[in-house]
């Protein structure tokens, strides 16, 4: 069977199955970059495909410049390691597919290993950084009101950019924002109370859809999409501006930042792990606990008094040690 027809079959599988928009994008994203370099190679057939050609894919990845793997990639450089880790993920996944639908006997897959990635702690914010960033927004203006409010949004609920990219107005309720996040599953957010209150006031006076009827949160003030859903780009974009007019570069300017901030802020103010979980769409324990390598343990014994077990014990007063009549010390 021809690779590249099988890989059409598994994404339109996935699709029926409701994978998430982001998911199929990076499916195929990654499936077609492999599909086009093994018939680089000269294979066709997906029988042909071997453990030894997906390990020589996997030396491209880690080596080839943006423009090898993709000639119309604005941005250049090499893969970082754990990008390479997703793109085997989904290589293992679409050959773990092609077993379980009987089209292959073994996987050639199975033995492919992720490059080892090293552990770096995330740099977040300051409250010196978010002082800056937040004063470049001028909230007289309805494009600097929104900007103002995109990000006190990303920083009190900590959501992907997916997730705020794909906000409505339906979603949004005095006290939290519903999201859908990874695996199209829902949940409440809260919202701190100044939040709420500026974001209402976004909706009623500075949000101007392109249509009585446009459902999307947060939208687009260029000329060319004025009044349109605002997308990564529009995100990426201030972003951008917000660099180069702060001149921040100790700490990496993103989307994502704004989420490690949040996980770390929200522990640093005596938040438990179990719910940052739940409110950041974790599946599990482990997978917050990767956000926080900069959680440090000076941060964490800030909150030893309020939390310390001898808060709930009555302790009895230390007399001072004395001589008694008998010349022996009390004790």
């Amino acid at each position: 069977m021809k690779l590249r027809e099988v890989i059409d079959q598994f994404i339109l599988d996935c699709s029926n199955r409701r994978r998430a928009d982001g998911t199929l994008a990076l499916y195929a994203r990654v499936l077609g970059l492999l599909v086009r370099w093994v018939e680089a190679s000269g294979v066709v057939v997906m029988e042909a495909v071997t453990l030894a050609l997906l390990r020589q894919f996997l030396h491209f990845l880690l080596t080839s410049d943006s423009n090898q793997r993709f000639p119309d990639a604005v941005l250049k450089g090499k893969l970082a390691p754990v990008t390479v880790g997703t793109y085997i993920a989904v290589i293992k996944a679409f050959f773990h597919w092609c077993v379980i639908e009987d089209l292959l006997e073994t996987n050639p897959a199975a033995r492919l290993a992720k490059p080892k990635v090293s552990q770096k702690v995330v740099t977040t914010f300051t409250p010196e950084h978010l002082d800056k960033l937040l004063a470049t927004c001028d909230t007289s203006t309805p494009k600097g009101f929104r900007d103002y409010v995109m990000l006190l949004v990303l920083l009190d609920t900590g959501m992907r950019v997916s997730e705020f990219c794909n906000l409505r107005l339906s979603d949004v309720h005095p006290r939290y924002v519903k999201v859908f996040g990874k695996g199209r599953k829902e949940r409440e957010i809260g919202l701190h109370p100044e939040v709420s209150k500026l974001l209402w006031k976004y909706i009623h006076k500075y949000r101007h859809p392109w249509k009585p009827d446009e459902p999307a949160l947060f939208l687009s003030t260029a000329n060319r999409n004025r009044g349109r859903p605002i997308g990564r780009g529009g995100v990426e974009g201030l972003i951008d501006r917000l660099k180069e007019a702060t001149g921040i570069d100790d700490v990496r300017l993103s989307a994502h930042t704004f989420r490690h901030t949040f996980a770390v802020m929200y522990l640093d103010e005596g938040g438990d792990m179990f719910s940052l979980s739940r409110e950041m769409g974790h599946s599990d324990l482990q997978t917050t606990q990767r956000y926080l390598k900069s959680f440090t343990s000076k941060n964490a014994r800030k909150h030893h008094n309020t939390y310390s077990p001898l808060k709930r014990i009555k302790l009895r007063s230390q007399r001072k040690k004395g001589r008694g009549k008998d010349g022996k010390y009390n004790t």
